[in-house]
């Protein structure tokens, strides 16, 4: 991996010892390279949580290029209308390459997800 990677997911976490039953959760993770680690470590994984979960879920991502520290800062947000917003928190990762979007619905048999829109400009 060059440099690294940031999700914001609603997710569908299994609880321990509840006979199958899960948890539904907003989770802003990264993902990248250590510079230094004992042991040595090339891919630290790291998530926190953010808002409550919906039906219909508004996801926000948005950044700050530190240029001075040569960084990327990415800062989370969700909202269940569209209007209040609850930040999750900043991640920051060494500024190595573009930063990519992506669309998914993934980690179990029938999971969907139905993306309404996705916009992306300039601040």
């Amino acid at each position: 991996m060059s440099g690294g990677q940031y999700k914001l997911v609603h997710a569908v976490l299994p609880v321990s010892h509840t006979d199958g039953k899960a948890t539904h959760v907003t989770e802003f993770a990264k993902e990248g390279e250590r510079p230094t680690t004992t042991p040595p470590t090339p891919v630290a994984y790291g998530p926190m949580f953010g808002g409550p979960p919906a039906d219909t879920l508004w996801m926000r991502l948005s950044y700050h290029a530190d240029t001075a520290r040569n960084e990327t800062e990415v800062r989370a947000a969700t909202s269940t209308d569209g209007v209040r917003w609850t930040h999750t928190g900043v991640w920051t990762l060494p500024t190595v390459s573009r930063l990519r979007i992506g669309l998914v619905a993934q980690n179990t048999a029938g999971a969907v997800a139905r993306f309404d829109y996705v916009r992306t400009y300039r601040g």
